[in-house]
Parts: structure tokens; C-alpha cells; sequence
């Protein structure tokens, strides 16, 4: 494992979201999915190159780009989509928001499920169209995951909902939907002529060994044809701010008003996101799996001080293993703190409220970082708990 990731990063004055927030208190940032790892050598040299060159203008999509992605596409997922298929744009919210703009009505209603990262959660809003939240199944006794539950949302589905956004794997629970829900979603989809809007960010981030992402569209013909499915390499290889992602559609009909709606309103790609994106997808699968062993033993230090048989009011914490991300979805309730986000803060460890992903009973807690960061977060949390 590479001993970069056991670096503390100083981000402080260097413009950063996650750290510049809490920048004049003595709070450790936990909250906003992005990690404080290196990015990959490659990727870190292809950026330096650049620099040095010194032209630093307009970009555009080389071949060899859509070739990194076709290969990594077919050694991760074992599938590939045409290359004719891919819209390239600047990131990944953008896209599911320019999708609904383009592909639904404004007497629409758009489906999504709960909890789901902010983004999702104000899509409706954001966009001016009904939203109809459908929540996940929590694991109940015995269980170990969140679930899908195709069946009820078949049910709960309304004459007006046109779309549904989906996000797999999971953010902020961590699931990586099956096959089989997946398939079950696809038949339900085909079957009430719903367009779906996959946010696939993290589908490389799979932490659970035998956990396998299989992209929408490669569920079924039927599948691909009615959904638009969004890939960036920003969570896998710490690139977000460098905005680079792509859009995979199959249909034709969808393609071009979606193409047509990007015009005058998306930025062209990022220079440098071009560049990382290549040398992140061609270079980096390496690295990529020193950083799942890094982040599983994140998980492992976590999951041993929410066990700690000296400190039981940590086992109130209700908490399942993330099968993908680097994110872990903590139920305090039974903590019963007034405000748990404001007292974490103020212990000085700034976690991501679930009250901003739809559910005030849940904090989220980033561990992509050093053992030692999350070892120091740790520590502080435990003044809360006791």
C-alpha cells in the first residue's frame, strides 16, 4: 500500500471547499466527499507537464481519451459502451440536471430515492419539477444492507412521474445494487416508459471484495435505451475539482436533445480534467487498489471503535459497512444528542448533517483519508459520546 496515503495533507489557504469552510477554528473537515489522499502519481505528472508547458487553453476530447475510458469501462465492468454513445461534459451533476431539463416536462414529476446526497435530494426543486421521495428499505435485523425495493417503488409509482434518478452505488449508504435489483428496476422502467438517470460517480469505489458494479445500461438492451448514465473518474482518483465526466447514451432520441440543451449553457471540458481523466484511466488501476485496502482499513479502525466494548455508548450508533464509497452513514438517534451535527462541531470534527440528504437521524463521516486524520476525528468524537 502506498505510504502517501498515511500522509496528513495540509489544505489550509489553498482554496479548498472541504477545508476552507472551517478554516479559522480548530475543527477537522469530515463532511464533503472528497478525499485528503494524493491523486495518483500519473495522474499528478500528466498535470505537472502541462504546467511546465505553460498553455493552459481550450480543450477537446482526444481519441485517445474515449479509448481510456472504453478500456477501463471493459476492465471494470467487463462491458463497453460505443464510442458514439459518450457526451462529454464537466461534471456529474450537471448532467442529471441538464437531463431532466431536456428529457421531462414541467408538469413532470421525477422520482427519487432517500436518502440521497443534496444534489439528488434538490433536484425537483433546482429544476422547478414535482419530486416524489421514495425511501429505501434500512436494514432490519439480520439484514446488512439498505435495499431497493422495486416492488414498493412499482407501487408507489404516480401517473406523472417520467423519470427516475438512480444512484448506484449508493451515496450516503454505500449500497451496490445487484444484478438482479437492477434488472427488476429495468423491466419496471420498460414497463411505465420512465427514463432513468444513473449517477454511477462511485462505481469504482467498491470496498466489499465481491461486490461487482454493473453500469445500467449494460443490464439490458431494453435498459440502455432508456437511460442516460453518468461516469466521472473525480471520487476515484481525487480529481472533482478538476471537472471531467461523461454521459452514456445509447438512444439516439435522447442523445441529441440532450446534446442540443448542453449548447451555450455547459462549459467546454477542462483542460487539465482532460488530461487527469486519461492518465487516472489508463495508469491508475494500481493505485486504485491500494487505496480500496487503504479504505478498508479505514473502515476496520472505524468499525473497532464503534465495537469497543470499554466505551458501549458507541454501540449506539446504528452502522452498516459501506459496500462502495468512502463514506460511512451513521444513525445517532439513540444518542440522543439535541442537535448530534452542532455537537460534533463544536467537539471540532465537521461531518456532513442527514438532514441535508433527507433524514435528520444520520450524520455522514468521510474516511477517505489517513488513519491518523480519522484516528484524530475519532478521538474527538468520543468526548461527545462517552
Amino acid at each position: 500500500m502506498t505510504e502517501e496515503f498515511t500522509r496528513l495533507q495540509d489544505r489550509k489557504g489553498r482554496a479548498s471547499l472541504k477545508w476552507q469552510r472551517y478554516e479559522q477554528q480548530d475543527v477537522i473537515p469530515m463532511w464533503v466527499a472528497d478525499m485528503d489522499l494524493p491523486a495518483p502519481q500519473a495522474v499528478r505528472e500528466a498535470l505537472g507537464k502541462a504546467v511546465e508547458l505553460g498553455a493552459l487553453g481550450y480543450g477537446e476530447v482526444p481519441p485517445r481519451l474515449v479509448d481510456a475510458f472504453l478500456n477501463w469501462c471493459q476492465q471494470q465492468y467487463g462491458w463497453q459502451p460505443m464510442p458514439e454513445e459518450l457526451v462529454w461534459l464537466p461534471g456529474v451533476v450537471p448532467g442529471f440536471n441538464l437531463a431532466v431539463e431536456a428529457l421531462t416536462k414541467a408538469d413532470d414529476q421525477i422520482l427519487v430515492q432517500t436518502p440521497v446526497y443534496p444534489p439528488i435530494r434538490v433536484l425537483g426543486k433546482l429544476r422547478q419539477r414535482a419530486q416524489q421521495d421514495l425511501p429505501l428499505k434500512p436494514p432490519s435485523e439480520g439484514e446488512s444492507q439498505w435495499s431497493l425495493q422495486v416492488e414498493q417503488l412499482a407501487a408507489a409509482l404516480e401517473d406523472k412521474t417520467s423519470a427516475l434518478v438512480l444512484c448506484n452505488p449508493q451515496n450516503p449508504t454505500g449500497r451496490c445494487y445487484s444484478p438482479e435489483e437492477l434488472k427488476e428496476l429495468a423491466r419496471l422502467a420498460a414497463a411505465k416508459k420512465l427514463l432513468v438517470i444513473s449517477d454511477e460517480i462511485w462505481a469504482d469505489l467498491l470496498l466489499k471484495p465481491e461486490a461487482r458494479h454493473l453500469p445500467y445500461p449494460a443490464v439490458s438492451n431494453e435498459a440502455a435505451q432508456h437511460s442516460i448514465t453518468l461516469m466521472a473518474p473525480s471520487k476515484t482518483f481525487n480529481v472533482a475539482g478538476l471537472s471531467c465526466a461523461v454521459a452514456i447514451i445509447p438512444n439516439p432520441e435522447l442523445r441529441e436533445p440532450f446534446r442540443k440543451a448542453m449548447r451555450g449553457l455547459m462549459p467546454d471540458m477542462n483542460y487539465m480534467g482532460i488530461l487527469a481523466a486519461e492518465a487516472a484511466w489508463t495508469k491508475g488501476a494500481a493505485w486504485l487498489q491500494d487505496l480500496k485496502q487503504h479504505l478498508n482499513n479505514n473502515l476496520d479502525l472505524l468499525e473497532a471503535w464503534l465495537q469497543n466494548p470499554d466505551h458501549p455508548r458507541r454501540q449506539l450508533i446504528g452502522y452498516c459497512r459501506p459496500e462502495a464509497t468512502f463514506v460511512a452513514w451513521l444513525d445517532v438517534s439513540r444518542l440522543e444528542l439535541e442537535n448530534p451535527w452542532q455537537a460534533f462541531l463544536d467537539a471540532g470534527v465537521a461531518l456532513s448533517p442527514g438532514e441535508a440528504f433527507g433524514d435528520d437521524h444520520y450524520l455522514r463521516l468521510n474516511f477517505g483519508c489517513p488513519a491518523a486524520q480519522l484516528e484524530a476525528a475519532l478521538e474527538r468524537m468520543h468526548q461527545v459520546i462517552g
